[in-house]
């Protein structure tokens, strides 16, 4: 659990002020742009409004530590955001030994020490004064733009949160007193989902069988199991014939895994087809669907609602969107 400085449990980073109604939101009946007439019960205020960085395998934001910048690498399978170890050092961030976690990836686990973090800013949000475990490292972006960590669901699922990585951008909404919600257009479609912890529980379909997948926006492909792949009809037989992989997790402990092409992922109203996923044996035993899947749809998450909101990226000619899903 991440910690601040009182004791108490995570320190979620709600935002310190916001520009009412600066995202259009459609309500069932109306909405927060347009000229659209907005209950006054709802209210939009946006926390992040953020471009997203290019060429980067996992979707990444520019905050500010102690009002210098740092790259954050944006995770919604991470239960608590992460601080690297070399950031630890290059900032001279004060670690806390008393404050021992365990983090667990794809590779196994490892216990950890926490680091304190006296002032973080996230476009519109503000945090001070917490902890955050201490993971590895991670690759940085250029030598002026050092990556601060992994910025997780303990902060994300306070908000409806907007992954455009087709357009680039990153967004994060406080929505007061909206009862529905239609936040992206036309074409789209919706998936229900529940919440494992913080965990973002969904089912896809792999070769038309149904799979029970996390939404990891942190894992720069999508990862499925060796048991589901088997479910799928790709035996360990196929699979020694792939393209041998080093997938890696939080936990830093690379496993050793295979690339192969599905017939089909599925999930919503969207196939994709002959897609290439990685495949190898996992420490936390669950398929993930990673930022590849996030890089052809723009996904708006309402952890609120419980509710996905996809748009797929209608120029893409691997996917097909059934046409019972289409709006």
């Amino acid at each position: 659990m991440t910690r601040n400085r009182n004791g108490n449990g995570t320190n979620a980073m709600r935002p310190a002020w916001g520009r009412r109604c600066a995202v259009v939101v459609l309500m069932a009946s109306s909405g927060c742009g347009g000229g659209a007439d907005v209950p006054r019960s709802c209210t939009v205020r946006t926390t992040v409004d953020l471009p997203l960085l290019d060429h980067t395998a996992i979707p990444t934001v520019v905050g500010r530590l102690r009002n210098q910048p740092v790259g954050l690498l944006l995770d919604t399978g991470a239960a608590t955001s992460v601080v690297a170890r070399g950031a630890v050092d290059r900032f001279g961030l004060m670690s806390e030994p008393y404050l021992i976690t365990r983090l667990t990836g794809i590779g196994g686990s490892r216990l950890t020490d926490f680091a304190y973090i006296g002032d973080l800013e996230l476009g519109h949000g503000h945090a001070k004064d917490f902890d955050l475990p201490i993971g590895p490292n991670f690759t940085d972006l250029s030598r002026d733009l050092p990556i601060l960590g992994l910025f997780g669901a303990d902060f994300m699922s306070n908000y409806d949160v907007d992954f455009d990585l087709p357009h680039r951008r990153f967004a994060m909404y406080d929505l007061a007193g909206c009862q529905a919600i239609q936040p992206v257009a036309t074409p789209y479609f919706t998936v229900p989902f529940r919440l494992v912890g913080t965990a973002i529980r969904i089912e896809i379909r792999l070769n038309g069988v149904p799979v029970k997948a996390d939404l990891d926006s942190g894992s720069s492909n999508t990862y499925i199991t060796e048991d589901d792949a088997g479910r799928a009809g790709v035996t360990a037989s196929i699979l020694a014939g792939e393209r041998i992989i080093h997938p890696g997790g939080v936990d830093g402990f690379p496993v050793k895994g295979h690339l192969h092409r599905f017939g089909s992922l599925e999930l919503g109203a969207e196939r994709l087809k002959n897609f290439p996923l990685d495949v190898a044996s996992s420490a936390v035993g669950i398929t993930l669907l990673g930022a590849d899947f996030f890089r052809l749809n723009r996904i708006w998450i309402s952890y609120p609602h419980r509710m996905l909101f996809v748009q797929p990226t209608l120029s893409n000619p691997i996917f097909h969107m059934a046409a019972a899903g289409e709006r």
